[in-house]
């Protein structure tokens, strides 16, 4: 996959183009994505997924946004997992907000990428004051010698699959959901950083990832998840929060690993969530705290067993 910031090189070849923000890359992102590999197979262009940098929310409504579904590596990830030609980061400022409908598609998405479809959802909605959307498109069709294809919302019990849901659902916890309308389970990826080390005097030491400013997470609480390390997964349990019991005062996203002893600072690790287990609690005593991990790590084993 071919991963642009910029157009200072632009495209030579005809391409099937799908815009968005594509955070999360949900039910209905695949689908945009899935017809425009479709299309570009059988019209035999390049396939790509434009997208932005940040995103608009975080430049025109930052105190209004609760903060991304994946990282920015997260999502560039899963946008090649599913096999796009190109995937374009396209920056994002107040000034290319100011950018008209028209200015947009011809200065951009026809002259420099050389669209000659364009897949949209029904909902896009795109340019200054999103004065943009399928129909202003589909007007100009003719005028701009380009197809557009209209692809409908994804529903889930005959409510729209969107970012802005699945967000609302991670808010809550509602791991299992979360994960139905992503279609693989949501992740964390981060580098291993040294922490206080008192997992490891009690028998259970954790992997430690700090939290991202610009990324929401779930609730604070324990969750059964596994582990990715160099390409191999282990079952594992993973809080998110403060440690209480220890007087913990910065929040931390700490896994226990199970059946694993290394541990190396400054490698990457990647998170698969898949159940909430429970709130995060101050314990009376480490004793105490050592009995609740004991039971957490055998509910891990047998959930995945």
């Amino acid at each position: 996959m071919k991963y642009l910031t910029n157009l200072d090189n632009p495209l030579d070849k005809p391409s099937v183009i799908t815009i968005g923000n594509f955070d999360g890359l949900h039910l209905g992102h695949r689908k945009l994505i899935s017809t425009v590999k479709e299309l570009a197979l059988a019209y035999h262009y390049e396939s790509i997924v434009f997208s932005f940098y940040p995103h608009p929310h975080e430049v025109l409504k930052k105190d209004d946004f609760p903060g991304m579904i994946y990282s920015r590596e997260e999502k560039r990830e899963r946008i090649e997992e599913t096999g796009i030609d190109t995937y374009i980061e396209y920056p994002f400022t107040k000034e290319f907000a100011s950018y008209s409908p028209e200015e947009f598609v011809v200065n951009i998405l026809i002259e420099k990428l050389h669209a000659k479809i364009i897949v949209i959802g029904s909902n896009n909605r795109f340019g200054k004051n999103q004065e943009g959307d399928v129909n202003f498109l589909k007007e100009r069709e003719a005028k701009w010698d380009i197809k557009v294809v209209e692809i409908s919302p994804v529903l889930d019990n005959s409510l729209i699959v969107s970012s802005s849901r699945i967000r609302e659902e991670l808010m809550k916890g509602n791991i299992e959901k979360v994960n139905e309308l992503l279609t693989l389970p949501y992740i964390i990826s981060g580098t291993i950083v040294e922490g206080r080390k008192i997992g490891r005097q009690l028998g259970y030491p954790t992997a430690n990832l700090l939290p991202k400013k610009d990324r929401l997470y779930p609730p604070n609480g324990v969750y059964l998840t596994k582990t990715k390390y160099k390409n191999k997964i282990y079952n594992s349990i993973t809080n998110i929060g403060y440690n209480p019991t220890v007087n913990g005062k910065n929040r931390v996203i700490e896994t226990y690993i199970d059946d694993f002893c290394a541990m190396v600072y400054g490698e990457k690790i990647t998170i698969e969530f898949y159940k909430w287990l429970r709130a995060e609690k101050k314990f009376s005593s480490l004793d105490e705290l050592v009995q609740q991990l004991d039971l957490d790590v055998k509910t891990c084993r047998e959930y995945f067993n």
